[in-house]
């Protein structure tokens, strides 16, 4: 009878360690996916941080409905997604407007037309880069343009 009570104390004692280290492994991988986690916004934080956009120059043509604008890269860090920058635009007693990109454009729609200068990596748009955009709306004269960045960064401008 001693000996069954050994056998089962040894048994137990190997079936909590079995559980400790089961559980112990799963805090581990858990740490392990929240410390990823954390590395990976901050790397975003950081490249939103050095992101910086400007409306420098626009030209409205009333006639086809395209509004030109002029966008400066004035952050450290290069746009490499600007076909998922968005537009908004906005006049007096209508709704803001939001425009998608789109290559060559439609109606509703914006799209690139160059960027200069465009040596160093062709089709990114670079810190000091300009890239000419043209924005075809429908409707009502825009008054305010707004273009954001997919990381959040903006600039807006009355157009007046």
């Amino acid at each position: 009878m001693g000996a069954a009570s050994v056998v089962a104390s040894a048994i137990s004692i190997v079936l909590i360690i079995i559980v400790a280290y089961v559980v112990m492994g799963g805090v581990i991988i858990t740490a392990e996916t929240v410390a990823d986690a954390q590395g990976a916004r901050l790397q975003q934080e950081e490249l939103r941080l050095h992101t910086g956009i400007e409306v420098t120059d626009y030209t409205l043509d009333e006639g086809t409905s395209i509004l030109y604008l002029n966008l400066t890269n004035t952050g450290s860090e290069p746009v490499l997604t600007y076909d998922q920058m968005v537009v908004f635009t906005a006049a007096e007693d209508v709704p803001p407007v939001y425009y998608s990109y789109e290559p060559g454009g439609s109606d509703g729609t914006w799209s690139w037309l160059a960027i200069t200068p465009d040596l160093v990596h062709p089709k990114e748009f670079d810190p000091d880069e300009v890239m000419n955009i043209s924005v075809r709306y429908a409707g009502e004269r825009p008054e305010w343009v707004q273009v954001t960045t997919p990381n959040g960064i903006s600039d807006s401008r009355y157009l007046r």
